[in-house]
């Protein structure tokens, strides 16, 4: 597989007792990254300088982030990386869940609010796509494909060209009917 760095991730979140959602990530524009490229750069040597790579890092790299912007005293206030970099990464991220009429694709921090996610899905969610970011930005092409195949087997995720629009009218129809596990009874009327 060829590495663009406009290709974007898109993560499966399994549900034993309701239908699989799908996140739908974008890599962050070069304006962003050369404004927190330090912060960046960072996090992306602390995941692999404490032999964390691709096996743990997806699981804290946006916690790693974190870290090292309150170290820099970069984290609060109107261009810090909570505000700056981590609220860009959820804006270019959509939640693809089941809806009453087929798929419906929310923006990330809506999904969030909406409780459509679970603490604990959205503290994966945001730690694989942290880790996908700086993996995407930091990384040369040639690396790039091993890292991401090898991070995707372990995330269940994938790498994909389309947005999340054209990703979720390429799902099989869905709806929160389907999801529940209702089913539709069929008229015994002839039509």
């Amino acid at each position: 597989m060829q590495i663009d760095k406009k290709l974007n991730l898109v993560l499966t979140v399994d549900r034993a007792d309701r239908a699989s959602i799908f996140v739908h990530s974008t890599p962050i524009r070069q304006e962003i990254f050369t404004r927190y490229y330090a912060i960046i750069a960072k996090t992306f040597t602390r995941i692999y300088g404490d032999g964390l790579g691709f096996l743990a890092g997806p699981r804290v790299a946006a916690m790693i982030l974190r870290d090292v912007a309150k170290a820099q005293e970069q984290l609060d206030g109107p261009g810090g990386a909570e505000n700056g970099l981590l609220n860009e990464i959820k804006r270019l991220t959509a939640v693809i869940a089941p809806g009453i009429s087929g798929w419906e694709t929310l923006p990330f921090v809506e999904a969030v609010a909406r409780k459509i996610l679970s603490d604990d899905e959205v503290s994966e969610v945001e730690n694989a796509i942290v880790f996908f970011i700086v993996a995407s930005a930091m990384h040369r092409k040639s690396e790039l494909t091993g890292v991401l195949d090898g991070a995707k087997a372990i995330w269940g995720g994938q790498i994909v060209s389309s947005t999340s629009t054209e990703y979720a009218a390429s799902l099989p129809i869905s709806t929160t009917a389907e999801a529940s596990g209702a089913r539709e009874i069929a008229s015994s009327i002839p039509s």
